[in-house]
């Protein structure tokens, strides 16, 4: 076999990883809180401390790529990842599977800042349409088996058999990358990273994650960013993304290029996508609690459940790439992002029932369908858009700054809700009333999310 297909599959083995462990664990954070005697706000941070990583690493990695080879940034990529895995499963406490979380994370951002450039330098240009389709095959692989297979090793080899199943796969795309992959042109070359850049961007982005998620949850006020430690904190990160564009004007290597931000369609298109993502993490990181919690479902059931949403993003999501290429990408995304508000109105109780104890499961997973298809109506043109606004020679910039804008949404979605949740449980003593008001706020983003995409107009 051709040595493409084989850097394609070293690929897809560090695209199907990190995709998965986005998806796997959510299932086990009921099982986690059990385990290690926490409440919610305190396990949580097993989920915020993986995205908190990939988003502030993301795009140091894909200029590190560009720096060492693409080979060698995959070996270091799958190497930080499976040992991660390895000891995420070992870990004896809650405060170690964090810290664990924490280099499970930095891999992964090795393995999807390099993963685009790889199959674009293995293939030639009439055969990648194909190679990158099948990786989005993939990414849909990782998130749909996700859950399901997340319940299947939880219910029948307990937690930590959800980070074990990474061993195998890292370990065989490990010799793939390293015996398949190429370096790269420019691999050898004179050592060039912006140092100041990746500081800079790291330290923006956890202020700003601070600012909306402070630690101590439980005792925040419903809007903990209006106090004047979160002022400050918002200032500050204001006033440090000032200096790093001038720091990133000036780099001999940016690692981003700040013209893009005066391209209408691009930062409209990654705004959109940061209120979905932030929204719909409400769903992926609560409805596990409802399910087993409230429904008394097990974790194999709950997977299963939850399974509908990615099913329905793998069928939708091609479709709705081919409708936006005949009709365009603003409609379609915001039609998506509408479905999504009514989907989170209907599980606020606002439209129909909503969530409650001893409610009959088929209206439940037709509603996780409409987060599923609501999901794939947005992201395909919403993604085009994107990557079709940019030129040629910041289509990586603008792949990484993709990827970092949706784990930067996952990241403050998981926060947000999370201490909303909190709030309203604390306040009012009462699961189903607290989810059905953080929905009914989730509600209110999605539907920014589909006016900006609606004055998008493209």
């Amino acid at each position: 076999m051709s040595h493409k297909w084989w850097a394609l599959g070293a690929v897809a083995c560090g695209t199907f990883m990190a995709t998965l462990d986005s998806s796997i664990v959510n299932i086990a954070l009921p099982t986690l809180a059990r385990e290690f005697s926490s409440d919610l706000p305190d396990v949580k941070w097993v989920v915020v401390v993986y995205l908190i990583a990939i988003s502030c690493l993301i795009l140091p990695a894909g200029r590190l790529s560009d720096q060492l080879g693409r080979s060698r940034t995959l070996v270091l990529g799958f190497s930080v990842f499976t040992l991660g895995s390895l000891l995420c499963g070992i870990a004896p406490d809650l405060s170690a599977l964090i810290g664990f979380r924490l280099l499970q994370g930095a891999g992964a951002a090795l393995l999807m800042a390099n993963g685009p450039a790889v199959i674009t330098a293995a293939f030639p240009k009439n055969e990648r349409g194909g190679a990158l389709g099948t990786m989005g095959m993939v990414v849909s692989a990782g998130l749909l088996s996700g859950p399901a297979l997340g319940g299947m090793l939880i219910g029948g080899l307990g937690w930590r058999s959800i980070f074990w199943v990474n061993l195998p796969v890292g370990l065989l795309g490990l010799v793939l990358a390293a015996r398949f992959v190429g370096q790269g042109p420019r691999a050898g070359s004179q050592f060039r990273f912006d140092w100041k850049g990746a500081v800079l961007q790291a330290l923006i982005l956890l202020l700003f994650l601070a600012a909306f998620d402070p630690p101590d949850v439980q005792a925040s006020r419903l809007f903990p960013m209006l106090t004047e430690i979160r002022w400050a904190t918002c200032l500050t990160a204001a006033a440090l993304f000032v200096v790093f564009l001038k720091v990133e004007a000036r780099a001999e290597a940016p690692l981003f290029d700040a013209s893009l931000l005066r391209i209408r369609s691009f930062w409209m298109s990654n705004l959109a996508s940061f209120l979905t993502f932030v929204s719909y993490s409400t769903v992926s990181v609560l409805m596990p609690f409802f399910l087993q919690r409230v429904l008394n479902l097990n974790p194999q059931q709950s997977g299963w459940m939850m399974t509908a949403i990615p099913l329905t993003i793998f069928i939708v999501a091609p479709l709705s790439g081919r409708l936006s290429d005949r009709f365009g990408t603003s409609g379609l995304s915001a039609l998506g992002a509408a479905v999504g508000g009514v989907t989170l109105l209907s599980f606020a109780g606002l439209v129909g029932a909503g969530l409650h104890a001893g409610m009959d499961l088929l209206p439940l997973t037709v509603g996780l369908a409409a987060v599923g298809l609501a999901t794939g109506l947005f992201q395909s043109p919403n993604n085009s858009a994107i990557m079709s606004a940019v030129p040629l020679e910041s289509l990586g910039v603008a792949s990484a700054l993709l990827a970092t804008i949706r784990n930067l949404g996952m990241v403050m979605g998981t926060g947000l809700s999370t201490a909303l949740f909190g709030w309203r449980l604390q306040e009012h003593g009462d699961f189903s009333t607290a989810l059905q008001f953080t929905f009914a706020l989730a509600s209110g983003v999605t539907f920014i999310a589909s006016f900006v995409s609606f004055m998008r107009r493209n």
